[in-house]
């Protein structure tokens, strides 16, 4: 039988195929260096999880500071980070000014591609309320987070004016101020602003306005006085203490009569008496001694408020259910009624009461001296408190008293400066060593310490230039 042979190969056939082979020299010369080249190839794996571990890390924690939304670019979100990390963890809000302004700009020419640069140094374009208002409750957060962060960060580098403006183009503008954003934070602006403007017990009243319509359980009567059944939030009662505080130095201001007062509360708590007197329209039918009854009132009111947190706490109850918005620890509280206090004593002897003074002094050293070891709130208080018990005490002749208060004040432990907890620590080291040396200085820097002399971490100020994006 004749067989068919078929044109084409079979598959099976070795016709057309390559075949590889290597020599015995070559092969042996390949296994004598694949444990060099298994060595390369590690490394340059590990180069790349350390880079990226590290760098994740940074991001990690600046998301974790500040929450950025995933609706920006990934360039902007890079950028965010970097200035939350300087600004935080770094503590150089002066260095984060060129990061938080491009960020500003790219996401204001995002929604409108003909927006130009400013031709200001430091001013930025913001995006309109219009457009800011159709955005995700996510990113008008974090835009207004970003816009009181640069203008912290603005006054850190004597930028004064540009903050100031910056910050009424956002609370001024009604739709943003009482529609977009988180309240808690806008009341921190409208906070700030008020310290750095003409306007203080304006912005505050409009601040305290603002938290009452969003938060229909915060219960303020007419003379901003915080009522029995109202909650409270950390930013109410910042605002109404700050309230009370600026009326108390105009009270003092319109009785001074060109007087030095007799202690610290017109020269530490009262500051900026030698300045030019605010132009409060409120206040301009009051008198002194009316504007210091209303701080007075204002205080009594949130430390009743205070008290009744505190007995709830005492007893039990779900304090931190009811009050989701309040820092209700037990030490925040205790602090809290303490500057409360201070102020009343100062209120108290501006106004007259010299005994009731000086037992609504008495009363915050006893309860908050022994504290002072352990806690750095409570020392600035206590410094307050013997200096103006001191001056008290010599005011009515009573040397006695006047020398404890001396000898209490220099027993007292004064903390310069807060100490970092150790993740808090470790970032801030990180990050100076990536900024300065790369992510592969995190590697770098132990091998070489290791076989070489140590080296110090150098600051931010040492290796990047302040202005330079």
């Amino acid at each position: 039988m004749t067989s068919r042979h078929s044109p084409f190969p079979s598959r099976y056939s070795p016709v057309g195929s390559r075949q590889f082979s290597l020599s015995p020299n070559v092969l042996g010369a390949v296994k004598s260096y694949g444990f060099i080249v298994n060595i390369l190839a590690g490394a340059y794996i590990g180069g790349l999880l350390v880079c990226g571990g590290t760098l994740y890390l940074l991001y990690n924690d600046a998301k974790s500071r500040q929450p950025i939304p995933f609706e920006i670019s990934w360039q902007d979100q890079i950028t965010a980070a970097k200035a939350i990390n300087k600004d935080d963890v770094l503590k150089s809000p002066r260095y984060a000014v060129k990061h938080y302004r491009r960020l500003l700009i790219d996401l204001a020419k995002h929604q409108d591609p003909t927006v130009e640069e400013p031709i200001d140094a430091y001013d930025v374009p913001l995006i309109p309320s219009s457009v800011l208002m159709g955005k995700s409750p996510s990113f008008a957060n974090f835009y207004i987070d970003i816009v009181l962060r640069y203008a912290r960060a603005l006054l850190a580098k004597g930028q004064l004016d540009t903050s100031v403006n910056l910050l009424q183009k956002i609370i001024n503008d009604d739709e943003i101020f009482y529609n977009v954003g988180d309240a808690e934070r806008l009341s921190q602006c409208c906070r700030l602003l008020s310290k750095v403007s003409g306007d203080k017990i304006g912005y505050l009243q409009r601040a305290i306005h603002m938290l009452t319509s969003n938060f229909p359980s915060l219960r303020i009567s007419d003379d901003y006085l915080l009522q029995s059944d109202s909650k409270l939030t950390d930013e109410a009662l910042k605002c109404l203490n700050d309230l009370a505080f600026n009326l108390a130095k105009e009270g003092e201001k319109k009785n001074s009569t060109g007087k030095k007062g007799y202690f610290s509360a017109f020269s530490g708590f009262f500051r900026g008496n030698k300045e030019k007197s605010d132009d409060l329209n409120e206040l301009s039918g009051l008198s002194g001694s009316d504007c210091l009854s209303l701080s007075l009132n204002i205080y009594l009111a949130n430390l009743k408020s205070l008290t009744t947190i505190r007995e709830k706490l005492d007893n039990g109850d779900p304090v931190q259910a009811q009050y989701p918005l309040f820092n209700c620890d037990e030490t925040n509280l205790v602090m809290l009624m303490a500057e409360i206090k201070a102020h009343i004593s100062e209120i108290m002897w501006a106004k007259g009461f010299k005994k009731n003074a000086v037992a609504w002094s008495e009363d915050v050293l006893e309860e908050i001296y022994f504290a002072h070891a352990n806690s750095r709130r409570a020392s600035p208080i206590l410094i307050n408190i013997l200096s103006n018990l001191g001056k008290m005490y010599d005011n009515l002749h009573d040397l006695t008293s006047k020398k404890r208060c001396d000898q209490l004040m220099k027993q007292l432990d004064v903390f310069e400066l807060d100490e970092q907890a150790w993740y808090d620590t470790f970032v801030a080291r990180l990050s100076k060593i990536i900024y300065d040396k790369g992510p592969l200085g995190i590697i770098e820097k132990p091998l070489t310490e290791r076989f070489g002399r140590v080296t110090r971490v150098k600051e931010i100020e040492e290796v990047e230039d302040e202005d330079e994006d």
